[in-house]
């Protein structure tokens, strides 16, 4: 495996030691465009040296404390520092279940997981500790859960204070300032969340997404392995937010206003990313690539370039004669669609507006197109969802498998909805109580049965129980407040599987049920 574009900086000449921490294995934290974005930022300003650290190729146990492998010792790929040596250590959270590997490499590197505990123990013993932050999807969502573990919690996007928030920590380690003096002076940045003062923070928002600038010489790893494909494409951010509100949907309401990035700036972007980043693929990276008033002719300037071209999922109603061409000129071979139900009443009731009529009507002309493969995502456990919606979910592939598609060429992913806080489906937990975990077993027995046999239809989900036992703990971690914190502490140190998780109820004598039904009567930890 050989890298390109690492960024390594002497630390005898820079001012600020920083940690950018994914707190999941390198090949995905790789294949992050946050990762790339946040590193070529940081390293941007020549007084501070960002170097990466993700969690260890190799299993671990959970949690640190018993995992004794010599092989799990974490260290910055660039300059092999330990995360407790440097000055801060920044997060990118994007996944509920990667919590459980924030903890462990806090505990893994000495590092107590609680701040109120850092800060103790550097005013009595004078230990000094690496200030942590965190920021990302999950922390915009609900950052109450974190509240116990982080120093700073960046709600929003980064890029409007990112250089506020250095600036201000530089002076606080220049002149030896308090803690205390730190925390009164972030919190006066917008989109910065201070757990220990408890401020009123607003999200930022980055209006104009051309003024976030793409890495040109980006983060490329080559490892010649199919698992990390992502990590030697060259990514461009085209858009930020999605115009269409699905009620189930982050990215709607978290991270609006919708914005497009400029034609000309994307253009630009890729033929300097051409001169100083070796790649042969182009990924867009956006919640809804298809929207960009100039998406075809972006990615036929990709080809143009003799570039090869991947995009995320893409919504039914925009793939057309036109889009096909294209996608073929660009030698797609698998485009993906997210119905997320199988009838149009549930599928309506979400906010997409697509008739399966639609769907069947666009899979007639991929089917007799060079695209090869479609690979589909569903949701159960959906507000309102009934017996008969299930069904229709087995229905429609059923439908679409009569086109004549070839063998195992229809990717079928089915996952339990998680209710995000912040959004209009966040009260909508009944899956989530003890009673309703069979409920969801069941739908994806009946799914698994009538599907398996299927000739062109290859199903993308084993172990429902694991699902299932999973999406409880992503739906607690989304909704948590501090004592699902406490809870979910104790679940870590119990072993953070689904036993560990009942233990914990009993040692902080917390009902996982009763909080949820909580939250159903409209309790909130946070609102934006």
């Amino acid at each position: 495996m050989y890298s390109e574009n690492i960024i390594i900086k002497d630390w005898r000449t820079i001012d600020i030691s920083f940690g950018l921490i994914y707190p999941n294995i390198y090949d995905i934290g790789m294949s992050s465009y946050s990762i790339r974005l946040l590193y070529s930022l940081i390293n941007s300003n020549d007084n501070i040296a960002c170097e990466r650290i993700f969690l260890p190729d190799n299993k671990i146990k959970y949690p640190a404390s018993k995992d004794y492998s010599t092989e799990t010792v974490l260290r910055s790929l660039e300059n092999k520092v330990l995360p407790r040596d440097f000055d801060i250590l920044g997060f990118s959270f994007h996944f509920e279940n990667d919590f459980k590997n924030i903890l462990w490499i806090l505990e893994k590197a000495n590092i107590p997981i609680k701040s109120q505990e850092r800060q103790k123990l550097t005013s009595q013993e004078k230990t000094i500790y690496p200030i942590i932050i965190g920021g990302g999807p999950v922390v915009t969502s609900n950052p109450i859960l974190l509240s116990h573990i982080f120093d700073f919690l960046f709600i929003g996007d980064a890029e409007p204070n990112l250089k506020l928030f250095f600036n201000l920590f530089q002076d606080f380690k220049q002149n030896k300032n308090s803690f205390q003096e730190l925390f009164e002076k972030v919190k006066q940045i917008e989109g910065i969340l201070v757990p220990s003062l408890n401020n009123k923070v607003n999200r930022a928002v980055l209006k104009n997404i051309d003024e976030s600038p793409i890495p040109i010489s980006q983060l490329l790893s080559h490892s010649g392995q199919a698992k990390s494909i992502f990590q030697t494409n060259f990514f461009i951010e085209i858009n930020r937010g999605c115009p269409f509100q699905c009620k189930f949907c982050i990215s709607s309401f978290h991270n609006s206003p919708f914005r497009n990035r400029s034609y000309e700036n994307i253009v630009e972007t890729i033929d300097d990313g051409i001169k100083y980043s070796k790649f042969d693929t182009i990924s867009l990276i956006g919640s809804c690539v298809s929207v960009h008033p100039k998406f075809k002719q972006i990615c036929e300037y990709i080809i143009k370039k003799g570039k090869r071209l991947t995009i995320p999922s893409i919504r039914v109603e925009h793939i057309n004669d036109d889009l096909i061409k294209i996608l073929e000129s660009a030698n797609i071979k698998t485009i993906t669609i997210a119905p997320e139900a199988g009838s149009d009443d549930l599928r309506y009731s979400l906010g997409k507006m697509i008739s399966n009529d639609q769907i069947i009507s666009i899979l007639y002309k991929i089917r007799d197109s060079k695209i090869r493969n479609v690979k589909f995502y569903f949701l159960i456990g959906l507000p309102n969802e009934s017996e008969k919606d299930i069904k229709e979910i087995v229905n429609l592939i059923k439908a679409i498998d009569q086109l004549g598609f070839e063998n195992t060429s229809l990717r079928v992913n089915v996952n339990p909805f998680i209710p995000k806080l912040n959004t209009p489906y966040e009260k909508e937990v009944s899956y989530y109580l003890k009673e309703g975990l069979n409920d969801l077993i069941s739908k994806y027995k009946v799914i698994e049965r009538e599907l398996k046999s299927l000739r062109s239809v290859k199903l993308r989900f084993k172990n429902f129980k694991k699902i299932v036992t999973d999406a409880r703990v992503q739906t607690i971690i989304s909704l948590g407040d501090q004592e699902i914190s406490d809870l979910l502490i104790k679940y870590y140190q119990n072993g953070a599987n689904y036993s560990a998780l009942r233990k914990a109820e009993g040692q902080t004598n917390l009902s996982i049920d009763e909080y949820l039904l909580k939250i159903k009567d409209c309790y909130s930890p946070w609102d934006i």
